[in-house]
Parts: C-alpha cells; structure tokens; sequence
C-alpha cells in the first residue's frame, strides 16, 4: 500500500512539472499582453516632413522598431507601407485617403507608440477626363480621370451623393450609386466636393435610359480559353476517349486552339471526364450573368452539364428547351454560341444544404461534365471554345460576313483580299484586308455590301459588332443603310476619325448610340429606328482622317441582341 501510494505522488509530480514546462514553453513562443517581462516599446522622437503630398514619404526616428509589424497614419488610423526600416528609423508611404493625425508604430511584442507630432496630409487635384455616356437608373455609373479618390461629393441630376472611400479603389476612376435618385431622361454631373481642387467637374448633358432597355455590361470572366496550351479535361477511370487541342479537324473557333473530345460507342448518359475552374468568381456587379461559349459537333452527338459550387451547395445546370436552342444535346453542324442566364430557374439542386441559388453572388467553382446526353449516335464528339460568364447573353441575329467561305465581297480601288496583312486570323481561318500605301483623308476607296431585309423589329437592343485590327497602322471605315426611304450613315466609334491597334480588336457598338447623319433619301424619319428593319448593311472603307499608310483587318461582323463578348 506504501509503496502504491509513493508511485501515485511521484506519478502526480511528474504530471504537474510537465504541465508547468509546456505552458513555459507556450508563453515562450507566443508573445502575450500577460508577460511579466518588460519588452521595449517603440519611442517616436521626430517625424519629418510634418507635411507633405500623398504618394511621398515620411521618416520617423525612435528607438526599440525591431520586430516592427506596422504602421499607421492618422486619425482614424490608416496602415502605410513601410518602405524600409531599422531599429531606430522607419521610411513609409503617405497613404492616399487619410486624415490628419499621429504616427503610431507597431511591433511584434504587442507593444506600441504614439507620436506626439501630427501629420497633416496634401492631397492633388482631382481632373475628369471621362464622363459616362448614358446613365442607366438604379446602376452604378462610372467616372474617369486622374486622382479621382480625391472625390468627396457628386451632384447627379441635382441630387447630391457622398462618395464613399472605395475599397482598393484606383485613383484612376469612381464609381457612384444611383439607386434612389430620380433622374430625368438629361442629366448633368458634377463634382461638388474633393479634397484638393476639381478641374473639368461638369459633364454635359447626359441621357438617362431605364434598365430594361439598356445596361453597360461588365466585362467577361473568361473560364477557359485554352489559348495556354495546357488541357484541364480530366477523363474518368475507365474510360477511353482522345481530347486534345484542335484534333476533331473542325475549323478555328476563336483564336489559335479550341477544346476536342471524342469517344466511339459512348453510352447516353454515360460519363467521360470533366474539366475544373477552381478560381471564386464575384458576379456582384452583372446584371445579367450567362454562362457562354462556342460548340460545334460536327453533326454528331456531343453534350456537356454544369456544375457550380456556392456556399458549399451543389446546382446543376442543362441545355435543354427552356433555356436554349438544344434538348440535351448539343449537336451542331459549326460552331455555334450558346448563352444561358444563371437564374435560378435554370438549375436543381444536386447537394449540399443550402435553400436557394445566387446568381450574382459568389460561386466557388464551376465543373463542367461532358457525356453523351440524349441522340442516336454512338460516336461521341463535342468541340468548345471560349468558355466565360458574360453580363448578358452572346446573341448574334444576323451574320453580315465572318469570310470563312474566302469569298472576297470588297469593291473598289483599293488593296483588297482575304488574308493579305499577313497577321494571324482571330476568328476562324479568315480575314479581309483592305489597305492603301498612301491614302488621302476622307477618300471613299470602296465598300462591302449585305442586302436584307434586316427586322430588328424583336431585338432588345440590338450592336453592330466586329473584330478589327489596323497592324500598327492608322484604319477607318464608316456604315451606310436604309430605312424608310431615308439614307442614313454613321462612323466607326473613334474620337477623331481614324483607329489604330497593333492588334485585334473586338468593337460592339449599339445601333442607338451610333451618331446616325442623314446622307439623303426622300423620308422624312428624324432618326434611325433601331428596333426597325434596315434595308441593307454596307461599310465603306472611308479613310476618315487617315493621311499616309491605310489599312484595316475585319472579321466576324455581326449583328446582335445585346452586345457580343
């Protein structure tokens, strides 16, 4: 029994005395409020300049900055970047947004000091170079120009909004709320309060429109274009399929590669593979996000499903009837765009606890599964391309030329054929080229012609849209129709009548913007309608202000609901 007893207190001491090492050893390696040691906290002695320009520097002498975490500025504090420092001295960065006040620095001790001197910012002149060209009621608008975080308040309309310190905002542009404000179909803006001076701080007029007829749409995130080379298809154990770039023998969708996948005997319904984007996606700011790419079976059978993940909840998305042109089955005979809206009565729950989709909200990944689907035909292909989620549908309506057939439609006078810059195509394997050594301004050299008639009687709001690429050259061109016996013209969207891109460039321009002038006819329309039926589509090469070396590469000029990504 003694010696029982004797082992249970030794048993207790060694317990006890290990306990006490490991909470030693704790409190050692993690600096505490409750230590009993006297670390050394940071002394500020001088800070100079006491008053200086935002973006320049501070330097702050002391004592005890080792094991500096941070520092901050101001009253509220705001967190610089330390750009170099010493034991005794602490070069930072004035912060863009921030008030007047004292330096505090931070150390890993959990120990802290306070300046007695106060800092007193310079902020710059706020100078817009860039008003919004319509407003849309209750979406946010959008301005341009330098030291544009400088803006404290904007009038819109007469009703004035504060502008809020934007998160990680560029000081290159602001974006201003306007749900609430009732606006008139002309508005003006102006900036009314800035921290420094405000230079060109009144916009003219601008045309306010309502959201169902028109909203500037964000641009798209591109979930794979495969244009790196590498292959995110994932095939399934046990299965036998050949996926690649460019292997079906189907021509170019956009750009150099595109996605193929084939499988003999595939089985309806059977799975293949699936290919991952794992990135989190913020759809906040869409208006109407769509799930778009380019699909082209070559006639045979080829299908694909989507999955996204948010919140931990699975959802499951079809091309069906209700929400596109296919019935599980995504059989095309060229390339194609399917476009479906995420909303939430195109997909079902497939797992997790969560009650209801988001469609602008986040979404943690999207899976894309491919398998047969429904058809007859055994032999399995589907080839993708420009995989992305876009603000609005890809719509095109009518397909003025895309010259895969290598028909050249140019008449005039000048250099003029498919494929003669010698650059690589975007879309496809083709291009026009229309060029001049040495032009003359505002010389007509020659036009392509599509005769309609072009209803756009049922279209939302309907783009012309074309890729253009100038090779480091000045270009130009203008449209021509007719509608209600009234000749109207209007000119590429460039400020000052000529274009110049060293490489391809997508435009999307709607018809309503376009500035439309009256080049003749016997109606009397005051405006073009475009909602109405155009009688034909020409572009005229016209060299606008072009005085030297002319030339213009087009592709895929199309005409769409809504515009093309």
């Amino acid at each position: 029994m003694k010696k029982y007893f004797n082992q249970s207190i030794l048993h207790i001491s060694l317990v006890f005395s290990l306990a006490l090492f490991v909470q030693s050893c704790t409190k050692s390696m993690n600096f505490s409020e409750d230590y009993d040691i006297n670390w050394p906290v940071p002394i500020i002695k001088t800070i100079s300049p006491l008053k200086d320009t935002i973006g320049k520097t501070i330097t702050i002498t002391g004592e005890h900055f080792d094991k500096l975490t941070r520092v901050t500025v101001g009253n509220p504090e705001t967190e610089a970047v330390v750009k170099s420092a010493t034991a005794t001295q602490i070069v930072i960065t004035i912060p863009r947004n921030l008030n007047a006040g004292a330096l505090t620095v931070y150390t890993n001790y959990k120990q802290k000091g306070t300046s007695s001197q106060v800092f007193t910012p310079i902020f710059l002149d706020v100078t817009v170079n860039n008003w919004p060209r319509k407003i849309t009621r209750g979406e946010p608008i959008v301005i341009g120009g330098t030291n544009m975080d400088m803006v404290n308040e904007v009038e819109i309309g007469g009703s004035k909004v504060t502008v809020p310190a934007q998160s990680g905002a560029s000081s290159s542009q602001i974006t201003i709320p306007t749900i609430g404000l009732v606006l008139t179909d002309q508005v003006t803006i102006k900036i009314t309060k800035a921290k420094a001076g405000i230079n060109n701080g009144t916009s003219n007029l601008i045309a306010v429109e309502n959201p169902s007829n028109f909203f500037k749409p964000e641009a798209p995130i591109v979930l794979f274009d495969f244009e790196s080379g590498s292959n995110p298809f994932v095939l399934y154990s046990g299965k036998t399929a050949t996926s690649g770039f460019n292997t079906s023998g189907a021509a170019k969708g956009r750009g150099a590669k595109y996605f193929s996948l084939q499988m003999p005997g595939a089985v309806a319904w059977d799975g293949i593979g699936e290919m991952s984007y794992t990135s989190a996606i913020d759809l906040n700011a869409f208006h109407k996000p769509h799930l778009t790419f380019l699909v082209n079976t070559r006639g045979k059978d080829g299908y694909m499903q989507v999955e996204i993940l948010q919140g931990g909840t699975k959802w499951g998305m079809h091309f069906k009837g209700g929400n596109s042109n296919f019935d599980y089955n995504l059989k095309t005979n060229g390339w194609t765009w399917v476009s479906v809206e995420l909303k939430t009565d195109n997909v079902e729950k497939w797992g997790g606890s969560g009650t209801s989709f988001d469609p602008k909200g986040a979404i943690d990944a999207i899976n894309l599964g491919f398998k047969r689907g429904n058809g007859d035909n055994n032999d399995f292909e589907i080839n993708v391309d420009q995989i992305m989620i876009t603000d609005g549908p890809q719509k095109p309506v009518f397909n003025a030329w895309d010259f895969e057939d290598g028909i050249n439609p140019y008449s005039g006078n000048a250099i003029n054929g498919i494929n003669q810059s010698g650059i690589t195509p975007i879309s496809g394997d083709k291009y026009l080229t229309v060029g001049l050594a040495n032009a003359a301004n505002w010389n007509w050299t020659g036009e392509i012609y599509k005769s309609g008639p072009i209803d756009l009687t049922n279209v939302n709001n309907a783009y012309i849209n074309f890729w253009v690429n100038t090779n480091g050259k000045d270009g130009f061109f203008q449209f021509e129709t007719t509608q209600s016996d009234v000749k109207w013209g209007g000119n590429l969207d460039a400020s000052d009548y000529k274009v110049k891109t060293t490489g391809w460039k997508l435009y999307s321009l709607r018809l309503a913007d376009i500035g439309w002038s009256k080049w003749g006819g016997s109606g009397t329309s005051t405006g073009l309608d475009p909602k109405g039926k155009l009688d034909y589509i020409k572009l005229g090469f016209s060299t606008g202000n072009v005085a030297g070396a002319y030339e213009v590469n087009i592709d895929d000029i199309f005409i769409s609901d809504g515009p093309m990504f």
